[in-house]
C-alpha cells in the first residue's frame, strides 16, 4: 500500500513480513522533493512498534551526500502509524463499533467483573480509537461506549496492559499495540 504525498508529505511503502524475529515490516520512504530516500525495519519490542533499521541515502536531487538534516526530515512517527495501519485487520477509519451483547450489559449498570471478555473488548476498542486517522478522545469514547466515567476505563486499560491485551504505553502519548492476548485474536478471528 502507498500513502502520500501531496507536495508536503513523504511516499511510505510498507512490506509485511512473516518471518520468526522481532521483524513485523520493511519500509521505503521517500522525500517528496527527491532529496532523500530511507529504507529500513519496523520491529515489535516491549514498548511497542520501533524502528528497528534506518538507512538514509542522497536521492536523484541531492546535492551532495547524507546531512544531519535529511535525517531529521524521515517521517518516523508516519512510517510507524502505516505500518500499525497495515498490520491491524481494523485500519479502516472506524470510529465507532456495533453494539455487542457485553457493551449493553455493562451499561445497564452496576459492577462488573473484569474478566478476559470485558479486557478484550476494552483493549480492541481502546486500540482502534487511538489507531492512526483517529480523533483524540478514546477514553471519553469508551466511557461513552460504557457508560462509565472515564478515571473507570483508564483503570480498565491500564488492567488490560497488565493481563497482556495490550502493549505497553508510551509516556506522554495515548494508543498502544496490541498486546500478545489480542494478536492471538486477530490471527484466530474474533469470536
Amino acid at each position: 500500500m502507498v500513502t502520500g504525498a501531496e507536495h508536503s508529505k513523504p511516499t511510505v511503502r510498507a512490506s509485511l513480513t512473516s518471518g520468526d524475529g522481532d521483524t513485523v515490516a520493511t519500509f521505503e520512504c521517500e522525500s517528496p522533493s527527491g532529496e532523500w530516500l530511507a529504507n529500513g525495519d519496523v520491529s515489535r519490542k516491549d514498548q511497542g512498534l520501533v524502528i528497528s533499521r534506518l538507512e538514509v541515502r542522497p536521492g536523484a536531487r541531492a546535492a551532495g551526500g547524507v546531512t544531519g538534516g535529511m535525517v531529521q526530515k524521515v517521517p518516523v512517527g508516519q512510517i510507524l502509524r502505516h505500518v500499525r495501519a497495515e498490520l491491524g485487520p481494523d485500519a479502516g477509519p472506524t470510529t465507532t463499533l456495533p453494539d455487542i451483547e457485553l457493551a449493553q450489559r455493562i451499561r445497564e449498570g452496576g459492577r462488573v467483573s473484569l474478566d478476559d471478555e470485558l479486557l478484550r473488548a476494552v483493549a480492541h476498542r481502546y486500540w482502534l480509537y487511538t489507531g492512526p486517522g483517529q480523533p483524540p478522545g478514546a477514553v471519553k469514547r469508551l466511557a461513552a461506549d460504557f457508560n462509565r466515567p472515564e478515571e473507570t476505563i483508564r483503570t480498565w486499560v491500564a488492567r488490560a496492559r497488565r493481563e497482556g491485551w495490550l502493549g505497553p504505553s508510551v509516556k506522554g502519548r495515548a494508543g498502544a499495540e496490541p498486546g500478545p492476548k489480542l494478536r492471538h485474536e486477530f490471527e484466530i478471528g474474533f469470536r
